[in-house]
Formats: C-alpha cells, sequence, structure tokens
C-alpha cells in the first residue's frame, strides 16, 4: 500500500497562517489555489472575505502571467509564467503574494508601506513557512484523483 504526500487540498493549514498573522502587524494571511478556491485562512479573516481574496490573488497571478510579453519574457511552447511574488503597496497595507506550492499562493496583508520593518519582518516569515512546508502547500489538480 503507497501513501500519499499530504496537500494543502488534504490537511488543514489554518494553524501555520495563524503563526503568520501573529507576526508583528500583519493582519490576515490566505492559502489558495491558483484557479481562486480558499483552502486556508487566519482566524481573523471571514470565509466571505477569504473567498473575495483569493479570487483577486489568482487575478493577480494571472495578470503577471500575461505581462510576460511587455517585460520582454518570451513563453516557452505556451508554458505560463511562473509566479514568484507581487508586492502591493497600499500606502497604510501592504498585500503580499507569494507563490507557496504547485498550483497554491500565500497572500499576507500587514500593516505599513512596502519599504516599513513589519514588511520586511512578515515577507521573511512568509518565505520561511513556504520553504519548511511547500510539498504540503501544493493542491492536487482539481478533478484527478488518486
Amino acid at each position: 500500500m503507497t501513501t500519499q504526500q499530504p496537500t494543502a487540498d488534504t490537511a488543514n493549514m489554518t494553524w501555520t497562517l495563524n503563526r503568520l498573522a501573529k507576526e508583528p502587524e500583519v493582519i490576515n494571511a490566505l492559502l489558495f489555489t491558483t484557479d481562486g478556491l480558499v483552502l486556508a485562512r487566519s482566524d481573523g479573516l471571514s470565509q466571505d472575505d477569504a473567498e473575495r481574496a483569493a479570487a483577486a490573488m489568482s487575478g493577480m497571478k494571472s495578470l503577471q502571467g500575461e505581462l510576460a510579453s511587455f517585460c520582454g519574457i518570451q513563453r516557452e511552447h505556451g508554458a505560463p509564467v511562473a509566479l514568484r511574488h507581487v508586492i502591493s503597496d497600499m500606502k497604510d497595507v501592504t498585500v503580499l503574494l507569494f507563490a507557496a506550492g504547485e498550483r497554491t499562493g500565500v497572500g499576507v496583508s500587514v500593516r505599513g508601506d512596502s519599504m516599513s520593518q513589519q514588511v520586511g519582518v512578515a515577507i521573511t516569515a512568509t518565505l520561511k513557512m513556504i520553504a519548511g512546508l511547500r510539498d504540503v502547500l501544493s493542491a492536487r489538480e482539481r478533478g484527478k484523483h488518486a
């Protein structure tokens, strides 16, 4: 009998998002699929707000891919451009969007502008979490069951 690696669509990852949300000035954290489904959210984020944020963040990821030509990046054989991260500075709040695993992303909202120390701390904490849990943060392709 073979066992499959747990993934974010089969394991509850709320605990790790709550840990991120305890970082100084972090408001909320969200784990979502690249097609806009909520996988997990920090306790301070309502389900409705999480669903809207997941849809918006998946759109931001898509937008990044659509800008490839504008940025002089040639797609090979129509392959999408890989998301690494997006930083959206909204003056008093910064939204961080990271690729987490295969077919997933992590969004984090932080009080402060993008150059603040708080945002730097949140970026470091999020990258450490992603590096430590990358395999578990992936999601299986929808419609395909093992």
